[in-house]
């Protein structure tokens, strides 16, 4: 519906999409042009540039304090490939693999595309969201293969603590589980303690695989630049994947991850001081405008509001009353229902701070008019 009114020359107000509306850092352009210039732009290396290879092993090993090399990574398109070559290596039809929700929308399907059969785990907002280890215990049986884990997690913005992961890791160990671990916000955390990755547990590297991406922690979602990181074994089986299927990353994209990489702290920084001064303009704003303030969102692009905080005491059809505002009032929102918990909405705080501020008001006052203030 928002895209039709869009081509209608509408305007949208979109509290929807998680992309960061912010040009692309000099460093990433810069590479990317210099790289092209002399006008010849061959095949990909299926695995990826080993000098992206190299340079994303060392940032993680720097940034999230794990041991890889660059044998350890695999470059695919985007960090949703990642996902997919991993489920689609992996699994087998009927393995069951845990999916605490809520959940980023795309993991159910993927793993259902893969023959595997998702099992929800669902966490509650008295435990801030997070999964627990003896949550994980009781949902392990014999045909569980894997877990899917998400930090910083979209939509929530919580984080998890080392111990509380310890803990998950451990469980996994137990019963032999994979780990997916989805960690393509790591650079957009914004308090303290931060960032913690399942790959700095050393003692599970056998188990641990880690999807990264340049779309959110370098702003780059349009190059569709991620990264597969785990055993090299794992990545083999990958690549080979890879190789028959997208065959690899355009290089053009890869020279511009190059540029990123090449000045990984400058581009990360960027990134995310643009993207905490839009999170604290949209808690800010929102405090003001609603009647359930909603708390500091620790990491991500995304605050997940139950209704009843927008002053909707009466509809608990997520998707109902979205489709209410994009009819009424061409606001988009994500309905919690697709995340796997009705009766909350998804605001993305990536659009410019004038965008933000202007789509609160707008919904705030279709609020009014659709519950007759």
């Amino acid at each position: 519906m928002a895209t039709n009114k869009k081509a209608n020359g509408e305007r949208i107000y979109n509290l929807a999409a998680g992309d960061p509306v912010l040009s692309n850092h000099h460093s990433i352009l810069q590479k990317a042009i210099q790289k092209t210039a002399n006008g010849y732009c061959p095949y990909p290396p299926v695995e990826g540039m080993a000098e992206l290879r190299r340079l994303t092993a060392e940032w993680m090993n720097i940034t999230c304090k794990t041991q890889y090399s660059q044998d350890n990574v695999l470059v695919t398109c985007g960090g949703k490939f990642a996902l997919f070559a991993i489920m689609y290596s992996l699994l087998t039809e009927g393995d069951e693999v845990l999916i605490p929700a809520p959940y980023w929308v795309s993991y159910p399907d993927i793993v259902k595309m893969a023959g595997g059969k998702p099992k929800i785990v669902l966490t509650s907002v008295e435990k801030r969201w997070k999964l627990t280890a003896q949550d994980l215990l009781k949902q392990v049986t014999k045909n569980t293969k894997m877990l899917i884990f998400n930090n910083a997690c979209n939509p929530t913005g919580i984080l998890y603590s080392r111990q509380e992961i310890k803990e998950i890791l451990d469980v996994a160990k137990t019963h032999n589980l994979i780990v997916v671990s989805d960690e393509v916000y790591s650079g957009l955390v914004y308090e303290e303690p931060g960032f913690i990755s399942c790959g700095s547990f050393h003692e599970h590297r056998e188990r641990v695989l880690i999807i990264q991406s340049c779309s959110k922690n370098f702003g780059m979602t349009g190059w569709r630049v991620g990264f597969a990181v785990g055993p090299e074994n794992i990545i083999k089986r990958l690549t080979a994947l890879q190789s028959q299927s997208t065959t690899g990353v355009s290089v053009i994209s890869q020279w511009a991850a190059i540029g990123a990489l090449e000045n990984a702290d400058e581009v990360s920084s960027y990134v995310r001081e643009s993207m905490k001064k839009r999170r604290d303009l949209f808690i800010k704003t929102f405090n003001t405008l609603f009647p359930g303030p909603i708390e500091e969102i620790k990491s991500a692009l995304y605050a997940f509001v139950p209704l009843n905080s927008l002053g909707i005491h009466n509809i608990s059809d997520s998707i109902a009353f979205c489709e209410q505002m994009m009819t009424s009032d061409n606001i988009a929102l994500v309905p919690g229902c697709a995340f796997g918990v009705d009766g909350y909405v998804r605001f993305a705080f990536s659009e410019t701070e004038d965008e933000i501020y202007q789509a609160l008001q707008v919904l705030n006052q279709a609020i009014d008019n659709l519950i007759g203030v």
